[in-house]
Formats: C-alpha cells, structure tokens, sequence
C-alpha cells in the first residue's frame, strides 16, 4: 500500500476535526461533572445533584429525622 500525499486542506480538515472531537469531550466531562457529583450546601451537608431540592429527604437538616406522613392519616411517629 502506497504513502498517502496529504494536501494542506486535508490537513487542516483532520486537525480541525480532531480540536473539535476534543471540545466535545471536555465539554462531556465537564457537564457530567456537574450534573453527576455530590455538591456541598450552605450548612456544609453534602447532597447528591439528583437530590436537591426535591422534599424527599429522610433527614430534617438538624439530625432528626422527619415525621413520616401516612397516606390516609397524616403525620405518624
């Protein structure tokens, strides 16, 4: 198989293309980064990004668990 002649705008293209494929990637990580890690609150508790902000949490901020609500009767133990 012979040695390819490159042409300078071959050259370009491949290098463009590859800076591109780069800037994608970090672009990836850096979304995944801050979409996908824990981050800090004010109170210095950590929470997973999905978490936040949802009501869901077992705990009240202050170590005490929330009182469970049942379905029918309201707050429970």
């Amino acid at each position: 198989m012979p040695n390819k002649e490159w042409t300078d705008e071959e050259v370009n293209a491949a290098i463009a293309d590859a800076v591109r494929i780069v800037r994608e990637d970090k672009f990836e990580a850096f979304v995944r980064g801050r979409v996908g890690t824990n981050s800090t609150n004010a109170d210095g508790s950590n929470t997973s990004a999905n978490d936040q902000g949802n009501g869901n949490s077992s705990d009240s901020g202050n170590g005490a668990p929330k009182a469970k609500k049942s379905l029918w009767w309201g707050d429970t133990e």
